[in-house]
């Protein structure tokens, strides 16, 4: 059953990342980014769905090992994605230079701690729930940052782009995403599904800044009043 959600799940996030990717010019290289980080997430789902096909062993933890990877390095790249296309949306304090700069220091940190984490510290243990077979990080410790941080972002991000051109989903994705990982740690799947919430909004979002922006109606000519004889 989880397996079938998640095989589900994968196949969704790569629909996404095929819409994503046909935006791309018109929504700018954020739909780009956009693209590759459901593909990784798909990845993700898919390595965990086809676990009790495999079985435990090396060829299951060859499959696992890359999702360590493509959570430490993808995810804060949402706060990339999301900022790009909040600024084209018309939230124009995200152009400012500094800004672009402390959100470059704060995305490189959070890659950075993210890989020392779980790729660097990785130790990885066989995991059963349900019907699935995976490999967890037997070394992780405490809350993970990164992702916390990463939400965090793009939930500020997403107030931004609500108040700017009331479009609320890339907030409630966020909020989604949230709540979802909070959950994912007694039920893993969850967070596999607030991932599907959270690209879904994302992609909404792409789709919204791909629109062109609404021509400016032409003043109507001014007639003047005929003379009166």
């Amino acid at each position: 059953m989880i397996s079938a959600l998640l095989s589900a799940i994968a196949v969704s996030l790569l629909i996404l990342a095929a819409v994503a990717a046909r935006r791309r010019t018109a929504a700018g290289p954020a739909a780009a980014l956009v693209a590759v980080i459901c593909v990784g997430l798909a990845y993700d789902s898919a390595a965990v769905a086809i676990g009790r096909l495999l079985g435990f062993g090396p060829t299951l933890e060859a499959v696992n090992a890359p999702r360590y990877w493509i959570h430490a390095v993808l995810t804060p790249l949402l706060i990339v994605a999301g900022a790009a296309l909040a600024a084209r949306l018309g939230v124009t304090g995200l152009r400012r230079q500094a800004v672009r700069i402390a959100g470059g220091v704060l995305v490189t940190a959070m890659i950075a701690l993210g890989v020392a984490a779980d790729v660097v510290g990785l130790r990885l243990e066989p995991r059963e729930y349900a019907d699935t077979l995976r490999y967890g990080n037997a070394a992780a410790a405490g809350p993970p940052i990164p992702a916390i941080v990463t939400m965090l972002v793009l939930v500020a991000i997403g107030v931004l782009v609500r108040r700017t051109v009331r479009f609320p989903w890339l907030l409630l994705g966020a909020i989604a995403m949230f709540a979802a990982a909070g959950a994912g740690a007694a039920h893993f799947w969850l967070g596999n599904v607030g991932e599907l919430l959270l690209q879904l909004a994302v992609v909404a979002t792409v789709l919204r800044a791909a629109r062109p922006a609404p021509d400016t109606p032409a003043p109507h000519p001014t007639h003047e009043p005929l003379p009166q004889h």
